[in-house]
């Protein structure tokens, strides 16, 4: 117990509290959130001690970071991309080359799971993401140097602000620990997570952040309690993709019906384990495929997840059988393999889907979605989340996706319409603006009064 005794008293470290079931004491080193944290519990109350003396010199090289960029006319603002289909920060982009105090480019690299391949291959997947910002008039820089085969310090752009895509996939001279000795670090997920476990979504990546953006206050609140003590980067003011859903829902488009099915890549067997298991691509991908090819009459959309292709490959399947089902869904439908999905979005009737990224996004678009879950997946709605899961056609088997597509797809019956339309005002996305709210947060943060950190 004297080790304790020690930590209680080191400055270096803090100590919260919470209420643990179990009314029995011990002491031991655990992982939260992957951080090493020493525990006591007695008599049902756990006791954490956490070293927090990096997060005292993170936050002091923070605040002589804003000290400097205080004195600046222009700001300029990186953005780290290796993976185009995840491109969602585009309203906020648009927004802060508009204004006169920052500069934003974008800063395109390898992501390390691409490192194995050949230099060909990486030129050609740099050119071809190149080309993707260069038909949006985004200007960019490559941050990925494939002559050298290796990874350009970000410094060498010289950066005030850094926004990362992802928190996987960084080289670690790309990381925040090391950018943070140059630039304010921040962080807007690609996705809107709405479960309830966040190992994915507080790793200690997020820890090292400046900001981190989440949807709303309702959101921010779940965040900081699963992130605590390291939470005070956490604000919930919106999220930048739904800036351009919400564009595409109130503009004039063109009505196309579409209506869209977008498998996720979580498949779960022995050769593919992961967190998620949302995937119920083996049992419904047929069976999609046969009913959208019997109703010619409806204007289908196959948007699968980026990685499901990979996937497929990884549990067995033979990729002339890959080739052929995704052959099949171009022979008659629409194919959208990218991250320009949102005008897909306003043109269509229905979303049929098990991909998280697209449950709350599509919500807001207040058009049906029919939810397919997995019976392998232990996942659980988040909260804030519940009302917006309720909304949708939840589709537990195959019975029920056939029912709700023959009830809402075939014959718009959607008795849920209502109940979205009131969800969607309750949970305040109507006057939503989230690239707004980063600029002025972050303005606030350089160039306020008071130092918001």
């Amino acid at each position: 117990m004297s080790g304790m005794f020690q930590i209680k008293i080191d400055k270096n470290f803090i100590k919260y509290t919470d209420f643990y079931k179990k009314k029995f004491s011990y002491s031991d080193l655990i992982l939260k959130n992957g951080r090493k944290i020493k525990v006591l519990t007695i008599f049902g109350f756990r006791f954490y001690f956490f070293d927090f003396s990096e997060y005292k010199i993170l936050r002091k090289k923070y605040k002589n970071i804003i000290k400097r960029l205080r004195k600046k006319n222009k700001i300029k603002v990186l953005f780290l991309i290796n993976d185009i289909s995840k491109w969602k920060v585009q309203s906020l982009y648009d927004l802060m080359q508009k204004s006169k105090l920052y500069e934003p480019v974008v800063a395109i690299t390898i992501a390390d799971l691409q490192l194995h391949l050949e230099k060909e291959e990486k030129i050609n997947i740099l050119n071809s993401n190149a080309e993707f910002f260069k038909n949006r008039g985004i200007d960019y820089v490559f941050a990925y140097d494939a002559e050298k085969e290796s990874s350009v310090d970000l410094s060498a752009f010289e950066p005030d602000i850094v926004f990362y895509q992802q928190p996987w996939g960084l080289d670690k001279i790309h990381a925040p620990q090391k950018v943070s000795d140059y630039a304010l670090t921040c962080y807007i997920p690609y996705y809107i997570s709405s479960y309830g476990v966040l190992n994915m979504d507080c790793m200690p990546f997020h820890t090292y952040l400046f900001r981190h953006y989440v949807l709303n206050k309702s959101w921010e609140k779940i965040y900081k309690k699963y992130t605590k003590p390291i939470n005070y980067n956490i604000y919930g003011i919106g999220h930048t993709m739904l800036d351009e859903i919400l564009y595409q829902k109130n503009k004039e488009t063109e009505n196309k019906e579409y209506v869209i099915y977008a498998p996720h890549w979580s498949i779960k067997i022995e050769r593919n384990y992961n967190q998620e298991n949302l995937a119920t691509f083996l049992s419904v991908g047929p069976i999609m495929l046969d009913y959208a090819r019997k109703h010619p009459e409806i204007n289908w959309v196959f948007k699968p997840h980026p990685t499901l292709r990979k996937i497929l490959k990884n549990i067995g399947w033979h990729p002339q059988m890959i080739d052929d089902y995704y052959a099949e869904w171009e022979s008659f439908a629409k194919c959208c393999y990218d991250s320009s999905y949102v005008e897909l979005f306003s043109e269509s009737k229905a979303l049929i889907t098990d991909s998280v990224s697209f449950l709350t996004e599509y919500f807001c678009m207040r058009k049906p979605t029919i939810h397919l879950i997995s019976p392998k997946s232990k996942l659980y709605p988040a909260k804030p989340a519940q009302k917006i899961f309720n909304t949708f056609y939840q589709a537990k088997n195959p019975y029920d996706l056939m029912k709700y597509l023959d009830d809402v797809v075939i014959k718009n019956n959607d008795r849920k319409k209502q109940e979205r339309e009131a969800v969607f005002k309750e949970l305040g996305f109507e006057n939503t603006n989230a690239a707004k709210n980063i600029i002025e947060n972050l303005t606030k943060a350089i160039k306020g009064k008071k130092q918001l950190y």
